[in-house]
This record gives structure tokens, sequence and C-alpha cells, in this order.
């Protein structure tokens, strides 16, 4: 899995993980930068993104999807209404939803 960085960080970076083979995925961060965290800080000095709503993530998650990765979440500054639209797109494009009734 590809975690807690910027989605567009992860679109460059998923073909490298996929070429390894086996099922790969991502959880993006939705923090402006994460330069001013130091070892042993807290994300509590680093900024939420304005420009990463819902539909904006789930936009991001869908193009990994298309590229390959089978498993897509959030991290950081990505919450319940990020991965509710997620879900949404995931299931009017026809995947399957682990633990879904």
């Amino acid at each position: 899995l590809l975690n807690c960085c910027r989605p567009e960080a992860i679109a460059a970076a998923l073909p490298e993980l996929l070429a390894l083979g086996g099922p790969v995925g991502a959880y993006a961060n939705g923090f402006t930068s994460v330069e001013a965290l130091k070892h042993g800080g807290t994300v509590d000095v680093l900024h939420a993104r304005h420009d990463l709503d819902p539909n904006a993530y789930a936009d991001q998650a869908m193009g990994w999807v298309e590229t390959g990765a089978s498993i897509v979440g959030g991290c950081c500054e990505v919450g319940p209404a990020h991965i509710a639209a997620l879900r949404d797109r995931l299931i009017q494009a026809g995947h399957h939803i682990a633990g879904a009734a």
C-alpha cells in the first residue's frame, strides 16, 4: 500500500508498485505538504488542503482504481464524507466493496 501522502504522489508511484505484482492500494492524506513534520512530531503542524473535497478525493481514488489499485481508502484529513463519496463512486462503477451488505 501507498499510505499517508498526497494523492498526486500516489498516482505517480502506483505504476511502480503495480509492477511488483499482487494486490496494491492507496490511502492518501489531505495535507498541503508534510514538509513541516519532523521526526517524532505530530500532524498538528500540518495544513489541510482546501481543494480536496469528497468529490475531488473520489476523482483521485477512482484514477488509482482505473490504474489497477484494488484497495483504496483515506488517511489523515480524509474523513467519512470522503470515504462515502468514494464508496458511492465505486458502487456506481460496479466495483465490489469488501464488507458491504
